[in-house]
């Protein structure tokens, strides 16, 4: 298994408790908080209904209308229930969520 697979596994095992029935992961990536000394982690995963932040068998479940906007530098700040830093490692995940609400969005507008 490669780092991507071992990666969205981890992914959905932290969600896997949190989930809705039918609810369907669409991405999801780690954040951090803190500052450059000491960092606190959290996974955010993006479903099809709702934006988790999970850690620790924690999770805050939050609107799933949040566009991350267009990644930039090596860390790219996001806001949810808080705010958050994003690594560019995973700027794919950003990129893909913010497709997957435009066509969301775009099926619910016909």
């Amino acid at each position: 298994m490669g780092y991507q697979e071992r990666r969205a596994k981890a992914i959905a095992e932290q969600a896997a408790p949190h989930l809705e029935p039918g609810e369907q992961i669409q991405t999801g990536f780690l954040a951090v908080t803190g500052g450059a000394i000491f960092n606190v982690g959290w996974w955010v995963v993006v479903t099809d209904r709702a934006i988790l932040v999970v850690r620790r068998g924690q999770a805050v479940r939050g609107p799933r209308d949040v566009l991350f906007g267009e990644p930039k530098g090596v860390y790219h700040s996001i806001t949810l229930d808080q705010q958050y830093r994003v690594h560019r490692q995973y700027y794919p995940e950003l990129l893909a969520a913010d497709e997957a609400l435009r066509q969301m969005r775009s099926a619910d507008d016909r």
